[in-house]
């Protein structure tokens, strides 16, 4: 197996685990305090950072690692409506799409500012629009398979999950995609 081919495979096995454990966190730690209010203030920025750094291909990597997330952690604590993939994965694969085609507009856009502009801004706009995409989709794919009512939907879209995880996804998104960049230029270096 060659260097690169490893590094591919460490890359997703390390971001699935992370990706899966800050799901687990939020799911089981913020609903002991926060009940059913649990927003994905973690998992959504850091699936939106996986989607835009690095090559083009990770754009459907975050997304997905979410939606399989979704998926296994509804095996475990049985929730009926995540068990579905046409619920749980199927809507986030174009999440991480979304947020790296906003993230490679606004790069262009800013292409010769400073760091801010040019790297920082467009990531945490890719962040605001990866959790209204998974929000929009999501919600879409129950109210589709009649999970949800309308007038839960429009509760859960002005909810104060959404305001969380879109505050989160602005301001977490950059900071997980800078920290990603740094360590894989480290791997590189060695």
């Amino acid at each position: 197996m060659n260097n690169s081919r490893a590094r591919t495979i460490a890359f997703l096995g390390v971001t699935f685990a992370l990706v899966f454990v800050f799901l687990m966190i939020e799911t089981f730690a913020l609903s002991a305090l926060l009940g059913n209010l649990t927003p994905a203030a973690l998992t959504l920025p850091l699936a939106a950072a996986i989607s835009v750094t690095g090559k083009r291909w990770r754009m459907f990597v975050g997304g997905t690692l979410l939606g399989l997330s979704s998926f296994f952690l509804a095996i475990i604590i049985s929730n009926p409506i995540f068990l579905n993939p046409l619920i749980s994965i199927l809507p986030r694969l174009l999440t991480g799409v979304v947020a790296y085609f906003v993230a490679l507009l606004f790069k262009t856009i800013f292409k010769n500012k400073n760091l801010f502009w040019s790297e920082i801004f467009p990531n945490a706009i890719a962040g605001a629009f990866f959790v209204l995409t998974n929000t929009v989709l999501v919600i879409t794919m129950l109210t589709i398979f009649n999970e949800a009512t309308l007038a839960a939907v429009l509760a859960t879209i002005l909810s104060i999950n959404f305001v969380a995880e879109i505050v989160s996804g602005i301001i977490l998104t950059p900071v997980f995609a800078r920290v990603i960049n740094l360590v894989e230029r480290r791997g590189e270096n060695k």
